[in-house]
């Protein structure tokens, strides 16, 4: 596992789960699938980046799609989503790894209510084998407190 996660995991004091078999968490299905658990209960990173502003990361409920529309409200702009290539330069995790974990602090870090409705989620760790169990309100208080709401009903 990436040293700046392992650093940022330990400074929050969050416990986090590492599989022998590489692939196990790198998509929703997986993860859900490895755990036993629903999909909305995989806490999903995705990189954004809005026209006038410097790139955002949203977490939201694995079961869930980013509105596009919500973005355009939330950032008054146009919200496009970031490619791989911007994805890796910018926090340094591939497909099925990014995390909020140790990620450059001018990227913010939006947390999306999807999630509130499950007791327990489970976030990648910056890489497509390993997993952080948290609550809802742990990942308001280690990672953000910025709530939205940008999925789909």
């Amino acid at each position: 596992m990436n040293e700046k996660v392992l650093n940022a995991l330990k400074e929050l004091n969050i416990d986090y789960q590492e599989f022998e078999e590489a692939g196990l968490t790198k998509t929703v299905d997986n993860a859900a699938k490895t755990l036993n658990i629903e999909k909305g209960q995989v806490a999903k990173s995705i990189l954004v980046k809005p026209a006038k502003k410097n790139f955002a990361m949203i977490i939201a409920s694995g079961d869930k799609k980013i509105s596009s529309k919500k973005m355009r409200a939330y950032f008054g702009c146009k919200t496009s989503f970031a490619n791989a290539e911007d994805t890796y330069n910018l926090t340094g995790f591939t497909f099925g790894g990014v995390c909020p974990f140790g990620i450059d602090k001018s990227i913010d870090v939006l947390v999306d209510k999807s999630m509130q409705r499950f007791d327990a989620l489970y976030i990648a760790c910056g890489s497509d084998s390993s997993l952080a169990k948290m609550t809802y309100d742990e990942i308001l208080q280690k990672i953000s407190s910025t709530e939205v709401d940008l999925t789909e009903d």
